[in-house]
């Protein structure tokens, strides 16, 4: 199995080894595996749109078949068998059954939340919140395609902290509401909603003047 985290930096976790930077190979060959594990599956066309914005170079279908040929190796340099990378027809894939990819579990999370009570949508959207702890990509900064995937998870984490707030204030743990509305507006201070939830978490944690009385 093949663990794949692109929130923070890109690391690939197998047979107990890490692998990272330049253990991947290049830049390019780490862009396509970062690529691949963002997509389900992408075409050689599209890889060559993505790695070269506007004119690729003249011989860009080999240099990404020989990009293609160094990741798996670096992924399995023993070649124990199959490749975890997937080719056919010029489409490349990441086999789903042996990869496990970080961004791929937190969609699942935010999935498995949505239409739920308070109480059971909870749990997901704080496990999505934490998996999604560091920015994505943060060692992949150049490309359009990794700030623009950047851009898209940053605004799903901000809606799953506001989502996670709004139902901590609904189960009455205003302190968690506090935290999580804390961590939305880091994100994007003019979020209007974590304000809500921020200033009502403080105000039920402020004890009434009844109970500052008798306490």
């Amino acid at each position: 199995m093949y663990e794949i985290q692109l929130f923070g930096r890109l690391e690939v976790r197998t047979r107990g080894v890490r692998l990272t930077g330049d253990d991947l190979g290049g830049a390019r060959a780490r862009h396509i595996l970062a690529l691949l594990a963002l997509h389900d599956g992408l075409r050689t066309t599209e890889l060559t749109d993505l790695l070269w914005p506007g004119t690729p170079p003249a011989d860009h279908g080999a240099i990404v078949e020989g990009e293609m040929s160094l990741l798996r190796h670096q992924l399995d340099p023993a070649m124990t068998g199959d490749s975890v990378i997937a080719g056919s027809n010029g489409r490349y894939a990441l086999v789903a059954e042996r990869v496990r990819v970080d961004v791929a579990r937190f969609d699942e999370l935010l999935a498995a939340a949505a239409g739920r009570t308070a109480g059971r949508a909870l749990p997901p959207l704080i496990a999505a919140a934490a998996l999604a702890g560091r920015p994505l990509l943060e060692d992949v900064a150049a490309p359009r395609w990794a700030a623009e995937a950047r851009a898209r998870y940053r605004a799903r984490l901000v809606t799953a902290l506001l989502e996670a707030g709004g139902h901590a204030l609904t189960v009455g743990d205003a302190r968690n509401a506090l935290h999580l509305a804390g961590r939305a507006l880091v994100l994007d201070p003019g979020a209007a909603l974590a304000h809500t939830i921020r200033g009502a978490a403080r105000q039920a944690l402020t004890p009434s003047p009844v109970a500052r009385l008798t306490a």
